[in-house]
């Protein structure tokens, strides 16, 4: 595995356990005035009727496979924090962001949309469907992460 990288809006001190769920309650905290509040229920159904990913978005600790990544998705402000996973043998799943991406734009069908959802969840790389698509590797870890 390759060094993970947290985004997150502080600056974290090495050492510092970041807690898994913390999207999930933010998610679920503002409902439907959350941006991906309907994203975010329709992947968690696909997870739970159609794939045995044990890893939950709601329930889980981000992390991306690279800096560059972690960079180009930071807002201004926020910071990127190198992270290793406290558990080396908690459920993980690495899957490619581009997915959801493409489910959030403009004129995606309904059918679109759940081809995209099932190939985020298989792990699929999103260039095998679209030639020179850039992946964007998450790493979702049913566990906390500690700060390097």
């Amino acid at each position: 595995m390759n060094q993970l990288y947290h985004v997150r809006e502080e600056r974290l001190p090495s050492g510092t356990l970041i807690q898994s769920g913390r999207w999930g309650e933010t998610v679920l905290k503002q409902g439907g005035d959350h941006p991906f509040f309907f994203r975010e229920h329709l992947l968690e159904v696909w997870r739970r009727e159609k794939t045995t990913v044990a890893v939950s978005r709601f329930a889980c600790t981000f992390a991306f496979e690279g800096r560059d990544q972690a960079i180009n998705f930071a807002e201004q402000n926020e910071f990127v924090l190198p992270v290793v996973p406290v558990d080396p043998n908690a459920p993980k799943a690495k899957l490619d962001m581009l997915w959801l991406t493409w489910m959030g734009d403009a004129g995606a069908t309904t059918d679109k949309i759940m081809e995209w959802c099932a190939s985020y969840w298989a792990g699929q790389l999103a260039a095998d469907i679209k030639p020179g698509a850039s992946p964007s590797w998450e790493w979702l870890f049913a566990c906390s992460l500690r700060v390097k």
